[in-house]
C-alpha cells in the first residue's frame, strides 16, 4: 500500500509541476532554453541538499555510474519535453511523454528475453495511436498547427524513451544504494544534461537576465526545487517499495490529471494556460489521452 500511495502522490505533484512548468516557460524566462538551464542548476542544488544523508560505501563505482546515467536519461527527457512545451500546450505534451512503459516492455523483450503477449501488443498499438492522435490530430488551434508537428512528436517519443530508461536504471540499482544516494547521483546526471544548452549562442547572457528577476528565480526554485524534490522522493519511495511495472502504471495516469487541470486553468479569468476549449479539440484530446493511458495500463499489466 505504501508504494501505491507514494506513486499516486508523486503523480499528483508532477501534475502541478507540469502546469507550473508551462507557465514559467512563457512568463518568467526569455525562452525554454534558459528554463532548461535553470532546471539543471536546481538539480545541482537538490544533489547538494541531500549530501548529509548520502552513503559513500556499500556500492560499486558501476552502481554509481548507473545512477548517474539514470539522471542523464531523465535530463534528456526534461530537455526535449521543455523545448517542445515552449511551443505546444502542456496537455498535448504530457500524454506523449507518458508512453515510456511501452519502450521498457519492448526493451525487456529484446534484451531480457521477456515475451510480449498478444494483449500487450494491443496495448502498445493503442498507446502509440493515442500519442499520434494527440500530436498530429486536430488537438490545437488552427493557427498553432504547422509542419514541425511531426518532428515535435518524434522528439517527445525520444523523451519518453529517456524517462523509461531513467526509471529502469533507478530500479536496477535500488537494491545497492539507499534512496538519498540514488537521488544525489540522479540529480548530478540530470543537472549535467540540462545545463548543457548554456553553451549555445547568448546562453549565458539570457541566463543572467533571468537570474536578475527575483520573482522568477523564486518560482523556479519552488517548482523545480521543492516540488520536484517532493515528487522525486515519492517516486523513488514507490520504486523502492513496490513493483516498477505497477508504479509505472500509476504514474501513467498523469495525462488525465494534466488534461483536467489544463481545462481548469484555461477557464474564464483564470486563463493562465490559455489552452483551446473548443468542444471538438477537447473531445479529441480526451480520446487521445484515454487511449494512451489505457494502452500503457494494458502493456504494464498484461
Amino acid at each position: 500500500m505504501i508504494w501505491l500511495l507514494s506513486a499516486f502522490g508523486s503523480t499528483l505533484v508532477f501534475t502541478v509541476i507540469s502546469a507550473m512548468d508551462k507557465i514559467l516557460i512563457h512568463r518568467s524566462v526569455p525562452n525554454s532554453r534558459t528554463f532548461i538551464v535553470m532546471v539543471g542548476l536546481t538539480q545541482f542544488l537538490i544533489a547538494a541538499s541531500v549530501l548529509y544523508w548520502v552513503s559513500w560505501d556499500g556500492y560499486t563505482l558501476t552502481d554509481a555510474a548507473i545512477g548517474y546515467v539514470s539522471g542523464m536519461a531523465s535530463g534528456a527527457y526534461l530537455t526535449l519535453m521543455f523545448w517542445i512545451m515552449g511551443k505546444q500546450d502542456v496537455s498535448r505534451v504530457v500524454p506523449v511523454t507518458s508512453t515510456y512503459p511501452i519502450f521498457v516492455a519492448i526493451l525487456a523483450q529484446a534484451f531480457l528475453g521477456e515475451a510480449l503477449g498478444a494483449l500487450a501488443w494491443v496495448g502498445v498499438l493503442m498507446t502509440v495511436g493515442g500519442a499520434v492522435l494527440m500530436s498530429l490530430g486536430p488537438t490545437a488551434r488552427r493557427e498553432d498547427r504547422g509542419s514541425g508537428e511531426v518532428l515535435a512528436f518524434a522528439l517527445l517519443m525520444v523523451a519518453s524513451l529517456g524517462f523509461g530508461l531513467s526509471q529502469f536504471f533507478s530500479k536496477f540499482v535500488s537494491e545497492e544504494m539507499d534512496v538519498w544516494t540514488l537521488m544525489m547521483w540522479r540529480a548530478l546526471g540530470n543537472g549535467m544534461v540540462c545545463v548543457a544548452p548554456i553553451v549555445g549562442r547568448n546562453g549565458v547572457s539570457e541566463l543572467m537576465s533571468a537570474l536578475r528577476r527575483p520573482s522568477s528565480v523564486g518560482l523556479i526554485l519552488l517548482t523545480e526545487g521543492v516540488l520536484v524534490f517532493a515528487a522525486l522522493l515519492l517516486l523513488l519511495a514507490a520504486i523502492y517499495s513496490g513493483p516498477v511495472s505497477l508504479v509505472s502504471t500509476v504514474m501513467a495516469t498523469r495525462p488525465l490529471f494534466v488534461f483536467g487541470l489544463g481545462v481548469l486553468l484555461s477557464l474564464g479569468m483564470s486563463n493562465v494556460l490559455n489552452e483551446p476549449l473548443e468542444g471538438r479539440i477537447l473531445t479529441v484530446k480526451l480520446i487521445a489521452t484515454a487511449m494512451t493511458v489505457v494502452g500503457v495500463v494494458i502493456v504494464t499489466l498484461a
